[in-house]
């Protein structure tokens, strides 16, 4: 058999055919086909890592601290006064302050200075300078200063 190529060009096609089976054509296609699933399932992959990466962002939380001001010092001097008359309670602008001028007075002084956070609702109490013994303004003295704590939290995906 003679093939000529100038005149029948699809005898070629043929003749491979024939010569080499269909194997490598199929061997091709499972090939090519397997390239485009690994491409779609490697696409897939990424963009679901994306997907799981926002949502394995943590909730933020930022506290707010605002000072409270010597009006609100003064009323809780006038409370924390009526709960023992040997404790002097006053009120200022630096702050709560609690003195007693007699050492033998110390178990009431302690009674009020631990009563402050319990009778406060909203306001958080941090002491300045606590004085037990010795001290030149009296007995003992504390100076407490409170403050206003607010909690802004942002939940994942939330947007402020």
């Amino acid at each position: 058999m003679k093939l000529d190529f100038k005149n029948d060009s699809t005898m070629i096609f043929n003749e491979m055919g024939r010569l080499l089976g269909l194997a490598p054509v199929l061997l091709m296609m499972v090939a090519t086909i397997s390239l485009v699933a690994t491409v779609v399932k490697v696409g897939d992959f990424l963009s679901q890592r994306s997907k799981v990466s926002q949502l394995a962002e943590l909730p933020s939380f930022q506290i707010n601290v605002n000072p409270v001001d010597q009006s609100l010092y003064e009323s809780y001097a006038r409370v924390l006064s009526r709960l023992s008359s040997q404790v002097e309670v006053t009120g200022s602008a630096k702050g709560l302050v609690i003195r007693i001028a007699k050492a033998t007075d110390y178990p009431e002084f302690m009674y009020v200075l631990n009563s402050v956070q319990g009778i406060s609702k909203d306001v958080v109490w941090k002491a300045d300078e606590i004085c037990l013994a010795k001290c030149t303004e009296g007995a003992s003295v504390a100076i407490i200063k409170g403050v206003r704590e607010t909690v802004s939290v942002k939940l994942k995906g939330q947007v402020s």
